[in-house]
């Protein structure tokens, strides 16, 4: 007799899960560089897209404006990132990669790959590929296939 299966749960709940387990998985890979995820969060998109305003920090990694000021100041007292004046909105603060932060950054990417790695290992090889390009396109959709 065969097993019956339970049905599939809905998406947003798949997605929950899958966020935590990438997201415990993620943590153990970084706790021997003494990160945590948001940190990784805000180096890496730094690493990707250069010099940013903490606005726009707030807004690519999910953080309120009082988080991303103290993990900024948490980078910043290690010597990872600096914030200088913007250049051309005085109100507002650049924050950059420092040559540690970059050396940094290094050993993230590393423990994002091992993470990755550990996380598809559910996955067929030819499987994976594709999953990254699907969920790539859901998570990033293109202006005109919105996903609303």
């Amino acid at each position: 007799m065969t097993e019956k299966q339970p049905p599939p749960a809905p998406l947003g709940l798949a997605l929950r899960h899958a966020h935590l387990r990438a997201a415990r998985t993620f943590a153990e890979e970084l706790r021997p560089l003494e990160l945590e995820n948001v940190y990784a969060a805000v180096l890496i998109n730094l690493g990707l897209l250069g010099s940013q305003t903490q606005r726009q920090l707030m807004d690519s990694v999910g953080s309120d404006k009082s988080a991303m000021v103290r993990h900024i100041d948490s980078l910043e007292s290690r010597g990872l990132v600096r914030r200088r004046p913007h250049p051309t909105d005085r109100r507002a603060h650049a924050v950059e990669l420092t040559d540690a932060g970059e050396a940094a950054l290094a050993e993230v990417l590393v423990a994002a790959s091992r993470t990755e790695e550990r996380l598809l290992t559910c996955l067929e090889p030819a499987e994976r590929g594709r999953f990254r390009e699907l969920l790539g396109r859901f998570a990033y959709p293109a202006p005109e296939r919105t996903c609303e």
